[in-house]
């Protein structure tokens, strides 16, 4: 009876302690969830993902912008102090020309009306009206006059989000889980998985002007670490690929920084930037309040905290979005190719769309679709999983090729002209002009790279890209009855014509073209007269009054000269824009050490724009190089050119500081090719003060 009593009472204290127990826990789940930053961490079973105290405000302001906000919303902030919220404008949301310039108008005018306030603040001027005093309480009671004068050159605006996280999520629900396994293999934090949502939002076709692509949004050089990038495969649009491509990028940042929130902010800032911020400030909180690299700017000191602030929304995504219905993951079977494949052929084959084929497999790029490249030996390619891989490899058998097309190019010499160049590679006149995007004002400038069409291939006629006045001298109109005076007149003989042929007046001309129908396919004699003469316009040399059309190559992409040495072939080049010794090894089958030492590099030294080096040629032919070269720059104007386009051309007037690469990724978000195409006279590497470039406006094509 004693031991029964001694159990009952045992049993009711037990009892009372899971209630006491259960009480506290209730208690402290309903105060974390009192704020979305420390609910997150109740999430983290290891808490990998830090909420330090002076990042709330920030994290706290990401979710709102990913939550409450959309496109319609400018939130006018402070850039250092996130809980600073001056105004939240009205924009327009539709995804037009106009509507952008009108957007500008909105945020430039709300941004100078804010300034206007902390200049009278900063200059000791006691606050008036309402207006101002809401202001600057929004600084607190002790603020100074220097905190006012320092917020004048922090105001910015960040466009709300919420849309375009809502469905990056729905997107996510395809591949979440496979992702999750992904990170999970290589020992990572699953949670990791939402760095998409900061990067891309989920979105597959993402491409940024300075070239980064894919929902990890892998620039070239980093991408081409991990991944192959080149003008038939870029692995960075396939999610599966380039997300273990990123679980091996972060695990390596982590290793080296040993910490997350290092690590990731190294996904933003690069891995040598942090570990410079590492050397110089010490750990992450505080790099966050007190470092000011160079390039560590509002991004990279963000970068963190949006991760956190999307971590909190996808995984309380009912509180902010209500019920999501997510997409269901692709089935598909896979096989690896045992040759080159006509992506024809597969779609007559297997009964599917060029769409279809391409949904499964994002990293093939357009040339594949378009019969001038074939799909590689050795691609892993996705098929619909009602066939078997037996089935897939039998019907491929007979379908594979022996290798892959060239890319035909003509670099543009004194003398050329259209049809000249036509001639020369015995392909069609109008083929060569919807290829590179001719119109009929368009000259040909000594220097560029025309691109020449292979056999078979499907050319799609492009919009002619947008150029302004000011850059384009409208071309004198062709006085076909008497040479302009002053000028040098060529004389052609001409070939007395059979009697069965029609008269030049006869002739039915090309109402879109103007051209003779013999001429336009090419067919036409060396010395038959055209009728339309732009086309037999002799190569102009490039000037500053030169006529810029972006989508042609300008790059210097021949080899030099070649010489022996040791009884091996050593090539000179000059370097372009967006290459480095690291492009060069890949496309020479050597390492970069090699082309250091017959260069008398040393081991950091870096390569400039125009520096002439020399590459050994003892594994590759010159052809083949120039024809990778090639590739390599018509890979980043057409990626470029799929997804923006040039709205017009403005003046940058050169200022103290001043870098060219800082200068293209945040003052003006231009690619470096680019810029350079639009100056293609100037020496960038000695800019001097106050002197102008002309960068282009460059505006987003609607997502078709």
């Amino acid at each position: 009876m004693t031991d029964f009593c001694w159990c009952e009472m045992n049993a009711k204290k037990c009892f009372l302690k899971t209630i006491a127990r259960a009480f506290f826990i209730f208690s402290c789940i309903f105060f974390l969830l009192s704020s979305p930053t420390q609910a997150a961490i109740s999430d983290s079973t290891d808490n990998e993902f830090p909420i330090y105290p002076a990042i709330k405000p920030n994290v706290d302001f990401w979710v709102s912008i990913f939550t409450k906000y959309s496109k319609s919303h400018g939130v006018i902030h402070d850039t250092n102090n996130l809980s600073i919220i001056y105004e939240v404008v009205p924009l327009d949301s539709s995804e037009t020309v106009s509507a952008s310039a009108c957007n500008q108008k909105i945020k430039a005018a709300a941004i100078q009306k804010y300034k206007e306030i902390l200049l009278k603040l900063s200059n000791g001027i006691t606050p008036l009206s309402d207006e101002e005093n809401r202001i600057a309480a929004l600084f607190g009671p002790n603020a100074t006059a220097s905190d006012f004068e320092l917020a004048i050159s922090n105001i910015r605006c960040q466009t709300g989000l919420s849309k375009e996280f809502k469905e990056g999520l729905i997107r996510a629900g395809a591949v979440l889980d496979e992702f999750k396994r992904i990170f999970k293999a290589h020992g990572l934090p699953v949670d990791l998985v939402y760095l998409p949502c900061v990067e891309s939002s989920y979105n597959f076709k993402a491409y940024s002007k300075l070239g980064a692509a894919g929902i990890w949004q892998f620039t070239h050089s980093t991408g081409k670490m991990y991944m192959e990038i080149d003008y038939v495969v870029d692995e960075r649009r396939d999610p599966y690929i380039s997300t273990d491509a990123a679980a091996r990028l972060l695990k390596k940042n982590y290793e080296v920084l040993g910490e997350w929130p290092l690590a990731i902010t190294a996904y933003n800032h690069g891995l040598t930037g942090m570990l410079r911020a590492k050397n110089t400030a010490g750990n992450y909180e505080n790099i966050f309040k007190t470092y000011q690299g160079p390039s560590f700017k509002f991004a990279s000191r963000n970068f963190y905290s949006e991760f956190i602030a999307a971590r909190i929304v996808a995984k309380n995504h009912e509180k902010h979005f209500g019920n999501l219905r997510f997409q269901s993951p692709a089935a598909f079977q896979m096989v690896k190719t045992k040759g080159y494949l006509m992506a024809k052929d597969l779609m007559n084959l297997f009964n599917l769309s060029a769409d279809e084929i391409q949904t499964l497999n994002p990293s093939l790029r357009p040339p594949v679709f378009t019969e001038q490249k074939y799909i590689p030996k050795g691609f892993s390619l996705k098929l619909p999983k009602t066939f078997s891989v037996y089935e897939i490899d039998n019907r491929l058998a007979s379908l594979y090729k022996g290798g892959q097309k060239p890319s035909r190019f003509h670099k543009v010499q004194k003398g050329d002209t259209i049809s000249s160049i036509a001639r020369l590679h015995s392909i069609r006149l109008n083929e060569l002009i919807k290829a590179n995007d001719l119109g009929n004002k368009t000259n040909i400038v000594i220097g560029q790279n025309l691109r020449i069409p292979v056999k078979d291939e499907i050319i799609i006629a492009k919009k002619e890209p947008v150029r302004t006045k000011a850059l384009i001298p409208e071309l004198p109109k062709p006085d076909l009855e008497k040479p302009d005076v002053g000028k040098p007149v060529i004389e052609k003989p001409i070939q007395e014509k059979p009697e069965q042929e029609k008269k030049p007046a006869d002739i039915d001309l090309n109402p879109m073209t103007g051209l003779d129908p013999m001429i336009e396919t090419g067919m036409a004699q060396v010395n038959e007269p055209l009728i339309n003469p732009v086309f037999d316009a002799v190569a102009v040399p490039v000037t500053e009054a030169t006529p810029v059309n972006p989508r042609i190559d300008m790059n210097d992409i021949r080899i030099l000269q070649i010489e022996r040495k040791g009884g091996f072939p050593i090539g000179f080049i000059k370097v372009e824009a967006e290459e480095t010794l690291g492009h060069y090894a890949g496309w020479l089958k050597v390492s970069a050490l090699e082309i250091r030492k017959l260069n008398g590099f040393k081991p950091k030294d870096p390569i400039s724009i125009d520096q002439k080096i020399k590459i050994p040629l003892n594994k590759i032919t010159a052809q083949a190089f120039e024809e990778q070269r090639y590739e390599f720059h018509k890979e980043m104007e057409e990626d470029f050119f799929s997804n923006f386009s040039i709205q017009g051309v403005e003046t940058y007037e050169i200022k103290n500081g001043d870098n060219i690469w800082r200068l293209c990724a945040n003052d003006l978000e231009v690619p470096f090719w680019l810029l350079k195409t639009y100056n293609p006279e100037i020496n960038f590497n000695s800019l001097q003060l106050k002197q102008k470039i002309k960068y282009p406006i460059i505006s987003k094509l609607k997502a078709t």
